[in-house]
Order: structure tokens, then C-alpha cells, then sequence
């Protein structure tokens, strides 16, 4: 048996049937994984959001005590204008005092420092930032590299200054970088911080535990710190400028135009859901499912049922049986009762082809019987006629039963060919015609006469239906056109036979030439025998006679069997 489509199999359809039913759950549970890992992570950004503020509090109180002195010396600022020298004098002691500064000054509009913490005047006019500050007239944080009185790498809290109600400048505090905390890696409560830095509303790193220069490439790749600058706290992931995954927390400092960033490795940050899709667990319970429900297929159905199917191969191919299977405890009764009906229905089997051949048997004894008596019988009328031949005086009487005698032994040619018929009871009328014709034409070859017989015969295949008329009619005709074929003439004549099919369409032309003198005396009856054979045949015939040719033509449907109506 030639295996059908994949798509037909029971193990297929069982996955796809398994599939629909669990699909439902499936969705179920990824939305609820999902829910889970979206509160997970939640949950693990609220608690890196209160470790990063804890991390940054040491920045978080430097920028705001620096913002604080930067008030307070906002509110005495009109006078140390009004009297600029003595400015060093009353603002180095604090600088002394306090070493996480490292410069404090008044900044007027003009960018003339004549009163801060050093005994010298500064003009600021083109140094970086210094515009913007003025014309935003809002607190700000800048970073100077080179700082312009200290000399080194700070960053300068400014806080807006106002004279009699209008804009006078700033008063900024310098805090080097150097006074800065440094990150500290033995610290377990803080493992998996890569970095530490804070920035201002423009998006300008001021500090990093690891240096500036060496935080530039933990940053965001693809994202702008001034986008990141808000008031409310906030967590992200995104990667690196090294093309590295990390965990990003943004925390304010209250108060102040700076912010925090955390950045965070993402196999070491708290409480991180790990990188698995919220698919992976469903399709984990799919896989589960799927091969438990193939295990119970394969032990309880599949296996049994491929069992019973080489069964009923091995009794199709060579009538082959076997024992039942001997069943177990988990052996499911349903296969065990199908086992047990094909092992019933093939002994029935065995026994209705071992009845069947013994009546094909004697029915095949049977009819070599009715073959051999029928063959009896035509030999025994065969023979009589031929005694009645010899014993005949009158010519014309054994003309007469001479053409009986040919009739009869063309019917025993058909029944000869039926016997040793093995093309499902049809006989080659070609080989009937041919056999016919040339039994005929022997009779004219005898008398000495010359005769040019030309057959183009078809291996047409009939039922004895009309095998029998057709051979009938083709042995009148022969009988015809040799007498009458060149009569009284030596130079004998032509005879010309052709059966040809075409579909199921078949044609019979018999064309014989007709002696100069040849006698017209004629009963007619091989003209009626003709025409009755040939309506036996469901065909039609036509003659075409001329005074040196004879023609017949006879045109007819090859039918298919027609079994007997049922005598009820």
C-alpha cells in the first residue's frame, strides 16, 4: 500500500488536535509570565532605583551642601561688591576650612571676577558655557577641565544672583574632582555596578567614579543624556557605546539641575528577570506535552497498530497468518478485540477462497465436459453429413450439404477458439475471419483454378454474441464470392478481405470479381442468411454489385458483455 500524504498521519493530526487544545493555555500562561516578568522587573527597578540613590549619596550631599553655600554667599554677595578687595580675605578662610572646595566666586555680568577666594581678578569672557549660563539666568552645574583659578579638572555649582530685583550675575562654588568619593568594587550590597556618574540638564557628564574620560563608553549608545534629565526616577536597558547590554537607572538630586546615572551589568543587577522570552515556557509545556501524548500514542496505539498492519500485509501478500499476540496488563482491550476480529476474519477468508476454489474446480470440469461433448457432437453432425455427401448421386444435393457441412465447421471453429479463449471469454474474430477465408479459398486452389486472395485483417476482440454472426456471415460470403469468382474462366480471379476497428467501431469488406460468364441462377438464401447474420451483429450491410465486381460491406459496434437478465 503506497503511504499517503504526512499530513494524514495519526501521530500528525494528534499534534495538531494537541496543539489547538493547549493553544488557549498557552496564551494564558504568556500573558501571565509576562505580567509576572513585567512586575519582576518592576520590582527589580524600584529596588536598583533605592541602591542607586544610596550609591550616589555621597555626590547627592556634595552638590547639595555646595548649593547651599552658594545661597548663602548669594545673600551676603552685595557686600563683598561693595567692597571687592577684601573679598580673598573673608572667602580663602572657608576655602581653607572646607577642602572639598576649591573656588568661590561672584560672577557679574560682565565677566570681570574681582571678588572670589583668590587674590586676583578673572576675566571669563570666552571661556565655555559661559554665555549660556548668563542668558539662562537659571542654577546650573558645569564641568571646567581646566579649572581658571584652581588649575584642575572641577565642576562649578552656580546659583543665580539678584540686585535690587534684577539679574547681577552668579555665585558659583568650584568642587575638584578629586574630592570626589571612588567607587568601591568590595562592596557586595553594590556588585554589578560597572558605573557611577552624574550629569546636568544639558546632558553633561560631572562626575564618574571611574574617571570621565573612562565612563564615556558605558554611556547609552543611540541616546542623549539631556533626554534622560527628569524629575522622576527611572529604569532602562539598552547597550552600551561598546555594543554591551546593561541595566540603566536615572535617579534626581532634589533641588539641583543634576541627575544620577547607574549603570549596572545585567547578569549581576538585582533581581534582573533573566534574558528568556515569556514564549520559552509555554513552548517548554508544549514540548512536554507533545512527547508525553507521543509515549502514550506510540505504547498504547502506534505501536500495536503497526503490529496488525504487517499482519494484514504478510496475509495479503502470501495468505500468511499468526498467532494472536499475547497481551499484557496495559495491552488497551479495544486493540486486543480489533486483533482478535482480523484474526477470525482471516481464518473466514481462508475458508470462503478454499470453498471458492473447489467450485471453481468443478465448474473448470465442468465445462472441458461441455466442450468435449459439444466437440463430439459437431465432429459426429460433420460426419454424418458426409456420409450423406458420398451417398448423394445429384450434384446440386451435394453442393447443398457441402455448404451445410462448412457452416457446421465454422461454428466448430468458434467453439474450438472459446475453449482456448483466455482473454476473459472473447475470441480474435481476425483469427476466425483469417481461418475462415483461407478454408474457403483452399476449395478453389484445389480445383486447379488460380485465385489472388489479398486479407488485411485487425485482431478484433468480441463476445461469442457476435463472434458467432460475424463468423457466420464472413463464411456465407466466402461461399458466395469463390462460386462465383471468375466462373468458367481459367485465369481465376481476386479476392479481397479487410476487417479493420476503429475505437469500437468496426468495418468488414469482402470484394470479389465476378466471372464473364458466370451463371445468375440464384435461391437467395445466402443473401437472407447474410442479412440476418449481420442484424444479429447490430450492424448494417451494404452490397455493391457491378458487372465485373462484388462488394459487401458491413459496418457494426463492438459491444460489451451483456449479462443474462436474472430469471426470477
Amino acid at each position: 500500500m503506497t503511504p499517503g500524504p504526512w499530513y494524514k498521519k495519526l501521530s500528525v493530526q494528534l499534534i495538531a488536535l494537541l496543539t489547538l487544545a493547549l493553544l488557549p493555555l498557552g496564551a494564558v500562561a504568556i500573558f501571565q509570565t509576562d505580567r509576572v516578568a513585567a512586575k519582576t522587573d518592576a520590582n527589580a527597578g524600584l529596588a536598583l532605583l533605592s541602591l542607586t540613590e544610596a550609591a550616589a549619596r555621597q555626590e547627592q550631599i556634595l552638590i547639595e551642601r555646595a548649593i547651599g553655600t552658594a545661597r548663602l554667599f548669594r545673600s551676603i554677595a552685595p557686600t563683598f561688591l561693595a567692597d571687592p578687595q577684601n573679598c580673598a580675605s573673608q572667602l580663602a578662610p572657608f576655602i581653607d576650612a572646607n577642602p572639598e572646595y576649591s573656588f568661590i566666586a561672584v560672577i557679574p555680568q560682565s565677566g570681570i571676577v574681582e571678588c572670589s577666594s583668590a587674590d586676583e581678578i578673572f576675566n571669563l569672557n570666552g571661556v565655555d558655557n559661559f554665555d549660556e549660563l548668563m542668558s539662562s539666568q537659571e542654577p546650573a552645574i558645569v564641568v571646567d577641565r581646566n579649572g581658571h583659578a584652581s588649575g584642575e579638572s572641577v565642576f562649578v555649582v552656580s546659583e543665580p544672583l539678584e540686585m535690587d530685583g534684577a539679574f547681577a550675575g552668579f555665585v558659583s562654588v568650584s568642587i575638584p574632582h578629586r574630592s570626589l568619593p571612588t567607587y568601591i568594587k568590595d562592596d557586595e550590597q553594590y556588585q554589578g555596578l560597572v558605573e557611577l556618574v552624574t550629569f546636568n540638564r544639558a546632558g553633561t557628564v560631572l562626575t564618574a567614579r571611574g574617571g570621565l574620560d573612562a565612563a564615556t563608553p558605558e554611556l547609552p549608545s543611540g541616546l542623549e543624556l539631556a533626554g534622560l534629565f527628569s524629575t522622576q526616577s527611572q529604569t532602562f536597558r539598552a547597550d552600551n557605546r561598546r555594543g554591551l547590554e546593561r541595566r540603566y537607572s536615572v535617579v534626581p538630586i532634589q533641588g539641583s539641575p543634576a541627575s544620577v546615572l547607574a549603570i549596572w551589568e545585567i547578569e549581576n543587577a538585582l533581581s534582573l528577570p533573566a534574558k528568556i522570552s515569556p514564549a520559552i515556557f509555554p513552548l517548554l509545556m508544549w514540548f512536554a506535552s507533545m512527547g508525553v501524548a507521543m509515549l502514550a500514542m506510540n505504547t498504547l496505539v502506534i505501536r500495536h497498530l503497526t503490529r496488525i498492519r504487517r499482519k494484514m500485509n504478510a496475509f495479503a501478500d502470501d495468505r500468511n497468518t499468526h498467532r494472536p499476540y499475547a497481551p499484557n496488563a496495559l495491552f488497551p482491550i479495544e486493540i486486543e478485540m480489533l486483533e482478535e476480529n482480523f484474526a477470525r476474519m482471516s481464518e473466514e477468508i481462508l475458508r470462503d477462497e478454499a470453498a471458492m476454489e473447489n467450485a471453481v474446480r468443478e465448474k473448470g470440469v465442468l465445462v472441458k465436459e461441455i466442450h468435449h461433448r459439444v466437440k463430439n457432437n459437431l465432429q459426429l453432425i460433420s460426419s454424418i453429413i458426409n456420409m450423406q455427401i458420398r451417398n448423394a448421386d445429384a450434384d446440386e444435393t451435394k453442393t447443398v450439404l457441402r455448404r451445410i457441412q462448412d457452416r457446421v465447421l465454422s461454428l466448430a471453429t468458434i467453439h474450438r477458439d472459446l475453449y482456448q479463449s483466455q482473454d476473459g471469454g472473447r475470441v480474435n474474430a481476425g483469427n476466425l475471419v483469417t481461418e475462415i477465408v483461407e478454408k474457403s479459398a483452399e476449395l478453389v486452389t484445389g480445383e486447379g483454378r488460380d485465385l489472388n486472395l489479398q486479407m488485411e485483417i485487425d485482431p478484433v476482440l468480441l463476445y461469442p454474441d457476435q463472434a458467432v454472426p460475424l463468423s457466420l456471415v464472413v463464411s456465407e460470403a466466402a461461399t458466395n464470392a469463390l462460386k462465383h469468382i471468375g466462373a468458367q474462366s481459367a485465369r481465376g480471379g481476386t479476392f479481397d478481405v479487410r476487417l479493420k476497428q476503429d475505437g469500437t467501431t468496426c468495418t468488414l469488406v469482402m470484394t470479389n470479381s465476378v466471372g464473364v460468364t458466370q451463371s445468375r441462377d440464384s435461391t437467395g438464401l445466402g443473401s437472407k442468411l447474410m442479412k440476418a447474420f449481420a442484424m444479429q451483429l447490430g450492424g448494417t450491410i451494404d452490397i455493391d454489385e457491378t458487372d465485373d465486381q462484388y462488394s459487401l460491406t458491413i459496418q457494426f459496434n463492438a459491444d460489451d458483455f451483456q449479462p443474462e437478465a436474472r430469471d426470477y
